[in-house]
């Protein structure tokens, strides 16, 4: 580029214009990489600014207070960026900022963060940051605007320079995209191109000839997994070798130690396979349970040839397997052939090769099919037209065609359901796409592989729609087990509302300003060029016209059926306590006199979907005989009507459920007051029958493992929940010395959470706690309002000693705020659910875990409440172990390493007041437990920390 450009940078004291003041602002001048002018300036806001912002930018706050008023100096930094074309990362904060100050900007706008979006699929992050280190820019820790202007420059012409390069061709089509978005930057790609087009077009006129989709050939393996025929056993020696002093994990892994916790798990791991068992192993943290059951598995797959399919429930679990963890045992093998024999033969080279198979569900993955055919649309929403675009520059170096590799905002996911692989449109083998579909070419792996890794949703999902997605496989492992029983609810649940029904309808036939489409106004496509007679063709037509009347029945009922749900969850929820959105449909709900009109109603619903179904089965007849009569995009038009059939029987069988009542199943209704909508729903009472005989019943070997499946030593509870029938178990401790590493401290002098004052002591307690030990805190919260009630109520007192506090849902993404949490010791972050696992924190970053109430579900909770009744003692049989669980979570957070030294306490006293509070205790690892009162508790827990310190 060779005009004059400004990019500009301010930092702030919030996210809330009109609340948050500007501190600094910053802007340089370019003409291409000459840099010409800068300009930098400090601003003094008019209130003191949070201790993590001055933090974060390295701003002296004495240097504030001298600084002047942004009105002393608007006038100069408006006359800076004059006219020129604006860069900013994440922009329109900027301006929107600067217009508060009563700034006004009629220049080209162009955003990084954007255009990195768009050019740079598959990066992992998009902060300037991250983008700085992808392209080698030094960037100062602090962020100040003035470093982040200049870096936001560079990263500008590395955009650019991309920009530049691509083939005319693929400008173009990228140009037509940009013009239907709301980007700033579709401006800079259109001079962009125009410069391309009248300089290069006869040096690049071939460009525009052929697809101009070149997608990049994927390394598939080749083959069918076969059986070996080796049904030897793999040896305890074989095992104790793999994790020896000297042997490849140690040879691997420079600061390997041999933890005997790992190698009895994987031993238990051999003879589950070896024996075609169940087995449930509890290991501790530090186990190193990844690789306890990896390398085991792994030489039974390869010996025998047999598939292990991997679930998990996090993505982070799930990418450390595939990308680094099963890599290490592929090599390790490959380097080990003498401990892979049997004792009688030894592999052949090619034979060490551990395939192995990252798979998710349909959606996860681009139909290319789909995203050409809307490619070709001439009017695009600006968020359709974002979504394709970046999808389109993503094609040519992606090799799985996986969503996750995409940045796609809120409006864009939903422009994904417009390209992705969906049951109802996939047309499988006699796609024209289906060499190159990405979904089919995953399968087709996974079909090849010993190991295939999935999560626990795909495992559910593909167990209650007998899918087929995962390759047939035998021997299943399950990490994460303690999510199970809630993922499998929640995959075999149901769930409609008002716009789902009405879509369903509209999909059948729907006339909007006298423009008839759906179903029943776009088959007469494929048939009128087709070689269907005149009474093929007239059945047709009889059955579309017999359905026009039915869909419309049906759409005046589904309102009716809406309307009358909507009145009778608001009476009954007026006046309720708490902000409990659900309604949970019990016999004496059922029972009441106004259920009666709704049972009328949602049966007129019913008989409706009976007829269209039917009538869409008699659809689906004519079309089957019409197989060879060349309708035009028969295969899609067959399976859209087969969907559309399922559709309406299994709506039409499950509203039955939650209307009329199914004993086995929990039904409840959940209702939007803010947007005036109710959605009906449903979960199976028990998931632990349809685990046991759908899924391990079918494998030879079952294995599952956590860190947390006992309660006070036992199995019994999580073995009922999933139905698991007598298998083999093994607790594991952690090889962590917890009495000399952590210290639990329960205060006897706190209210009981639902006495008064306990909001206040938390708040006093946490400041108190915070200040002597420096921050270093995670607090785990069981309810938002309560994490958001205390962020108010310590942020001040703790800023006053230089520690900041972080909240989630406040202060940034999950990712964004551990790495702060990391990076800045004087802070305390306070997280509610998802912080409670998952979070991995070794060293002094995290010192203290404060474990704010016992996690007990919601007793309103539908599925809770419903399940509670199967109970004599629901509180005792089903509650307590259930938070039992999810406590160790939450404890399991503090210690991450050998050398990791800390202290846990818990602010609520029914640990030692009820007689419950022992079972609590006793599931935890051996570690040292004192109570004492709140007063007692500052001293302390710096006493304990200041040994580590020494």
């Amino acid at each position: 580029m060779d005009k004059i450009c400004v990019s500009l940078d301010i930092e702030s004291t919030g996210l809330q214009s009109g609340v948050d003041e500007i501190i600094e602002v910053a802007a340089v001048k370019f003409r291409g990489s000459e840099v010409l002018d800068t300009f930098t300036q400090l601003v003094r806001p008019r209130h003191s600014v949070p201790l993590k912002v001055l933090r974060l930018t390295g701003i002296n706050p004495d240097e504030l207070q001298i600084a002047p008023r942004f009105n002393q100096i608007g006038r100069e930094f408006a006359a800076f960026l004059g006219k020129h074309p604006l860069i900013g990362h994440s922009v329109s904060f900027d301006l929107t900022m600067l217009r508060a100050q009563g700034m006004h900007f009629s220049q080209p706008v162009y955003d990084t963060f954007e255009m990195a979006t768009m050019l740079l699929p598959q990066v992992s992050a998009y902060r300037l940051s991250a983008l700085a280190e992808h392209f080698r820019i030094d960037h100062p820790a602090d962020h100040r605007a003035l470093n982040d202007a200049d870096v936001t420059r560079q990263v500008f012409l590395y955009l650019v320079r991309k920009l530049e390069t691509m083939g005319l061709r693929e400008l173009m089509e990228v140009n037509r995209l940009m013009e239907q978005t709301d980007w700033s930057s579709r401006d800079l790609v259109a001079d962009i191109l125009r410069s391309k087009a009248s300089s290069a077009w006869n040096v690049e006129r071939n460009a525009l000839i052929g697809d101009s989709l070149k997608l990049r050939p994927a390394d598939e393996n080749g083959g069918q997994l076969k059986p070996t025929g080796d049904a030897s056993p793999v040896s305890d020696a074989t095992i104790a070798a793999m994790f020896a002093e000297g042997g490849p994990l140690s040879r691997s892994f420079t600061t390997y130690e041999q933890r005997p916790q790992q190698v009895q798990m994987a031993q238990a791991v051999r003879e589950a396979f070896n024996n075609s068992d169940a087995l449930l192993v509890e290991a501790g943290t530090g186990t190193g349970k990844s690789m306890a059951y990896l390398l085991p598995a792994a030489i039974y797959a390869l010996r025998r040839g047999e598939r292990v399919v991997i679930s998990t429930n996090t993505i982070n679990l799930q990418d450390q397997l595939f990308n680094k963890d099963i890599p290490d045992v592929q090599r390790m093998l490959a380097e080990s052939p003498d401990l892979l024999g049997n004792g009688e033969h030894t592999f052949a080279a090619e034979s060490l090769e551990l395939r192995a198979q990252l798979l998710k569900g349909r959606s996860n993955y681009l139909c290319l099919r789909r995203f050409k055919g809307v490619l070709r649309e001439d009017k695009l929403e600006p968020h359709e037209a974002r979504a394709l675009l970046k999808a389109r520059l993503w094609l040519g170096s992606t090799t799985t065609g996986d969503r996750a590799e995409l940045l796609l905002m809120e409006d864009e996911q939903r422009a994904w359901e417009r390209i992705n692989v969906t049951v109802d449109t996939c047309t499988g083998h006699r796609c024209p796409d289906f060499r190159d579909c990405f979904f089919f070419r995953a399968r087709r792996q996974a079909e090849t592989a010993h190991v295939v890794v999935v999560n626990h949703a795909l495992l559910l999902a593909d167990l209650a729609a007998q899918a087929n997605i995962i390759p047939q496989y035998d021997h299943l492992i399950v990490d994460e087990a303690h999510n199970l029983e809630d993922v499998a609810t929640d995959q075999l649940g149901f769930r409609i509302d008002q716009s789902t029904l009405l879509k369903f309808l509209n999909d059948i036939f729907v006339e909007q300003d006298q423009l008839p489409s759906g179903l029943l106004s776009e088959y007469q496509l494929s048939f009128r060029e087709s070689a269907a007679d005149p009474a093929e063709r007239e059945r047709a037509d009889q059955l579309a016209a017999d359905l026009r009347p039915l869909v419309e029945q049906a759409r005046r009922a589904t309102y009716d059926g809406f309307n009358q749900l909507m009145v009778f969850v608001a009476h009954e929820q007026n006046g309720a306590a708490g902000n409990d959105n659900r309604l949970r449909l019990t016999p004496a709900v059922r029972g009441k006199e106004e259920w009666a009109a709704i049972e009328g109603a949602w049966e007129n619903v019913s008989l409706a979907l009976r007829e269209i179904g039917d009538r869409l089965g008699k659809f689906e007849s004519l079309l089957l005989e019409l197989e060879g009569a060349d309708l035009l995009n028969y295969d899609e038009l067959m399976l859209r009507v087969q969907w559309l059939k399922r559709f309406a029987t299994d709506v039409r069988v499950q509203i039955g459920h939650i209307i009329f009542g199914d004993e086995a199943t929990i039904c409840w209704l959940t209702h939007d007051p803010v947007r005036a909508t109710v959605a009906l729903n449903a979960a199976p009472l028990s998931v632990a029958d349809i685990l046991q005989g759908q899924l391990f019943a079918e494998k030879q070997t079952s294995i599952l493992t956590s860190a947390t499946l006992s309660v006070s030593e036992s199995f019994e509870y999580v073995k009922e929940r999933l139905g698991l029938h007598e298998p083999e178990e093994l607790r594991l401790d952690s090889p962590f010395d917890y009495e000399q590493q952590a210290l639990v401290y329960i205060p006897s002098d706190i209210p009981e959470p639902s006495q008064r004052g306990y909001q206040q002591m938390v708040e006093d307690a946490l400041i108190k706690l915070c200040t002597a030990t420096g921050g270093r805190t995670l607090a785990l919260f069981t309810a938002n309002s309560a994490l958001r009630q205390t962020y108010v109520g310590i942020q001040d007192a703790l800023e006053a000693h230089e520690i900041s506090v972080l909240g989630q849902g406040i202060d940034g993404s999950r990712r964004a705020l551990l790495e702060r949490f990391k990076e800045e010791p004087r802070t305390v972050l306070l997280g509610t659910t998802s912080f409670w696992e998952g979070v991995d924190v070794v060293g002094d970053a995290l010192s203290v875990l404060v474990i704010v109430k016992l996690p007990f579900s919601v007793p309103t909770d539908p599925v809770f409440a419903a399940r509670s009744e199967q109970f004599k003692d629901a509180f005792g049989e089903f509650s307590v172990p259930q938070s039992i669980l999810r406590f160790k979570q939450g404890f399991g957070r503090l210690i991450r390493s050998r050398s990791d030294r800390g202290i846990v306490v818990v602010l609520d006293k029914r640990l030692t007041s009820k007689k419950y509070g022992q079972q609590f205790l006793q599931s935890l690892p051996p570690t040292t437990v004192r109570t004492g009162t709140l007063k007692q508790l500052p001293g302390l827990a710096a006493r304990f920390l200041k040994v580590e310190q020494q």
